[in-house]
């Protein structure tokens, strides 16, 4: 019976018990605390919204969607642009620009503007070696 522990003890190659809890033999020796980071703090629990933090939150959103909605008429130039001059460069520029936008809350000047961006890359680069190939 002695040995048959001893032979239980021996080093395994194999052995996990040092690296993972669920095989170490006293599974009540792992009773760890989680993170602060992913617990939610106790003083956040009793915090209602009031009428100022509300209004701080409103001017916020506010600010970002009319901040979206500049990048949105940026990035619509671009994608007009690209259609005349530069086709690759500034229609992926439009694309991302308009995809910010997208993000920012204007979202029918980014879709706008990643659509004619989008268009205008992939006819440059389906017609230009079209028109060499024929030529």
């Amino acid at each position: 019976m002695e040995r048959d522990s001893l032979e239980q003890n021996k080093h395994n190659p194999h052995d996990d018990t040092a690296t993972n809890p669920l095989y170490h033999p006293d599974m009540r020796a792992y009773h760890e605390e989680v993170a602060a980071e992913l617990s939610v703090p106790s003083s956040s629990l009793h915090d209602y919204p009031t009428r100022h933090s509300n209004e701080l939150t409103n001017d916020a959103v506010r600010e970002t969607k009319s901040a979206g909605v500049a990048t949105g008429w940026a990035a619509l130039i671009l994608a007009v642009l690209s259609w005349v001059v530069w086709p690759v460069l500034l229609g992926a520029t439009a694309v991302v620009v308009g995809f910010v936008a997208f993000r920012q809350g204007a979202r029918g000047l980014g879709v706008t503007s990643i659509t004619l961006g989008f268009i205008a890359v992939i006819a440059y680069l389906v017609l230009v070696p079209l028109y060499y190939a024929i030529t």
